[in-house]
């Protein structure tokens, strides 16, 4: 086979293993824009240097990733001026006129780490099918300035490259096309970890033709040597040893008589004889041939593809439900809060002897007096998902559901008592109470 093409079969598998990595590539985008992303199956078509063109994505920007190991080769991935423009604004959180977007440092940082993640989920794919470390280099974006400069720079006179095009949907904000290059030993080096056995032979398409000559015969009349004469030809050919003449050529029918074995074969022994012709085409044509290449890349595949894949959705399930399960005892925690009762002063007992009752009362005071409370000052709470926790870092902003000048609770030993307005003495923080909530004092679960 030519190494400097590649068979419909590579093709083919090329196409199922860019659909896995880039599968992993849709949900790592989709997890660090927050947004919904989907990826159409990709097209994988082999060009050369002439017929390579990428007239749709200009002005277009490339990034270039080197495999550092596992792979041989570099990867470029090519996308538009605007749809660059266009992920830097959902990953910064703002929107930047395309007049006024340009690939300066920041930007560049940007795109990089989108491809970075998109890059490093693919690497983690190939990983896990080819069952082999896959580690990439950190992206370098770069602006295209011309077609010929691309070309002259990644095409070589002798050798082409394998394009692979596919539609990027990111939620309601973008649906552009974008462009993969790869070079032919890279895509051989897949194609040969994808077939672990060993990359099968392209079948022949010559071998059915015998049989498709002899299924038009049983439409003719029987009756006669002549129409007779070419089904006994063919089960004898079949049948007969190589070099001995078959039984019906050597033997001569006399004009106006039927054979026997004409005349008994014809009427239910015709519909017969096109199966047995097609018997012996299939024993005489090579092997490869009764095995079609969609059903053999498929089982070759199928035992590592379903068992990595049935353990990522193994594992994506038990995180999902983990999270749920912590989310519901957020929520739970939450409604329930803490319960308020109403509450009134104890009546006090009029006792006749209140003047030793009341040195005791007073002394009970003086022990409760002396028990220390901490008090504290809320300015107000929010609530956050387990994701958003995780991802919380220096300088991260965080937005309570107080308004500024809102009046701030007062709490002690975690019980709210009062509400009033945050001030300043002698450069600390202090509160100046508006407001006590005697009526409703919430007790200590």
């Amino acid at each position: 086979m030519d190494i400097k093409k590649l068979s419909s079969m590579e093709i083919d598998a090329i196409g199922e293993i860019l659909n896995i990595s880039l599968g992993a590539s849709a949900t790592a985008i989709s997890t660090m824009l927050d947004a919904r992303v989907d990826i159409t199956t990709p097209i994988v078509q082999v060009r050369d240097k002439d017929e390579f063109e990428f007239g749709n994505l200009e002005p277009a920007i490339g990034v270039e990733i080197i495999y550092i190991e596992g792979l041989t080769g570099s990867n470029i991935m090519l996308l538009k001026r605007n749809d660059v423009r266009v992920i830097v604004e959902m990953l910064m959180g703002m929107e930047i006129p395309e007049e006024d977007f340009e690939l300066d440092e920041m930007n560049i940082s940007a795109i990089c780490e989108v491809m970075n993640q998109m890059m490093g989920a693919s690497a983690t794919a190939l990983s896990e099918l080819l069952g082999k470390a896959v580690n990439i280099s950190t992206p370098v974006s770069f602006e295209i300035e011309s077609p010929e400069q691309f070309k002259e720079k990644y095409f070589t006179e002798e050798s082409p490259m394998v394009v692979i095009g596919f539609t990027l949907r990111i939620a309601d904000k973008m649906e552009s096309e974008f462009m993969n290059l790869m070079p032919i030993g890279l895509a051989k080096e897949l194609v040969a970890g994808f077939f672990s056995d060993g990359i099968p032979d392209a079948p022949e398409e010559e071998a059915p033709a015998p049989v498709e000559e002899a299924l038009p015969e049983p439409e003719v009349p029987a009756g006669t040597a002549d129409t007779a004469a070419p089904v006994g030809e063919t089960l004898q050919n079949a049948a007969a040893p190589p070099g001995e003449i078959p039984q019906s050529v050597a033997t001569a029918t006399p004009p106006g008589e039927i054979p026997q074995s004409v005349a008994t074969a014809t009427p239910p022994v015709m519909p017969q004889a096109v199966p047995s012709a097609a018997a012996a085409a299939e024993q005489a044509a090579p092997p490869v041939n009764t095995v079609q290449p969609p059903d053999y890349a498929a089982g070759a595949v199928d035992p590592q593809f379903m068992n990595s894949m049935t353990q990522m959705m193994e594992m994506m399930r038990q995180q999902m439900e983990m999270q749920q399960l912590q989310l519901q005892q957020m929520q739970q925690a939450q409604a329930a809060g803490p319960k308020k009762i109403k509450v009134n002063p104890v009546p006090q007992p009029n006792l006749e002897h209140g003047a030793d009752d009341t040195e005791l009362q007073d002394s009970n005071l003086e022990l409760i007096m002396g028990v220390p409370l901490e008090v504290s000052v809320e300015i107000g709470r929010t609530k956050k998902l387990v994701k958003d926790v995780l991802e919380l870092n220096k300088g991260s902003l965080v937005v309570l559901d107080k308004l500024a000048g809102e009046q701030v609770d007062l709490f002690v030993n975690g019980q709210c008592i009062a509400q009033g307005d945050v001030v300043v003495v002698d450069d600390n923080f202090g509160i100046r109470i508006t407001e006590i909530l005697a009526d409703e004092i919430p007790l200590a679960q």
